[in-house]
C-alpha cells in the first residue's frame, strides 16, 4: 500500500515540475507538436511559453521601403496582439506581416531572439 502510494505521489511530483505548454499554444500547435516539443527537454517549450506574450510587435512601415513582399495578415486588435491569435508559429527567423487595412508591419520574434531575451531576463 506504501509503495503505490509513493508511487502515485513521485508521478503527481513529476508532472508538477516538469514545464507545461501554455493552454494558448494550442492555437497555433497541435497536441502532437506540443508534446514532441516537450519530450524534446532542450528549453523550446520554455521559449514558446515566454513568446505567448512577448514575440509580437507592431510598428509603421518604414518610409521609403517596399513591403510589398511581405504576406498581408489581418489583425483585429493590436493591444494584447499574441502570435497564437493569428494561428502563427514561432520559427529560427524573425517573420513579417503587412497589416491588412493599414501601414504598419507586424513583426513575430525569431526563437533565438526570444531566447537570448529570457536568458537577460535572468
Amino acid at each position: 500500500m506504501k509503495k503505490g502510494l509513493f508511487i502515485i505521489l513521485l508521478a503527481f511530483a513529476q508532472q508538477f515540475y516538469a514545464q507545461k505548454a501554455s493552454p494558448a499554444l494550442s492555437k497555433s500547435y497541435s497536441k502532437i507538436e506540443l508534446q514532441q516539443i516537450e519530450e524534446a527537454g532542450n528549453g523550446a517549450i520554455e521559449v514558446l511559453n515566454y513568446a505567448v506574450d512577448h514575440a509580437c510587435y507592431v510598428i509603421p512601415a518604414p518610409e521609403g521601403k517596399d513591403v510589398s513582399q511581405f504576406p498581408t495578415i489581418a489583425v483585429k486588435s493590436k493591444k494584447d496582439l499574441r502570435f497564437t491569435d493569428l494561428h502563427l508559429q514561432i520559427k529560427d527567423r524573425t517573420q513579417y506581416f503587412k497589416i491588412e487595412g493599414g501601414n504598419e508591419l507586424l513583426i513575430v520574434k525569431s526563437s533565438n531572439i526570444l531566447k537570448l531575451e529570457m536568458q537577460n531576463q535572468k
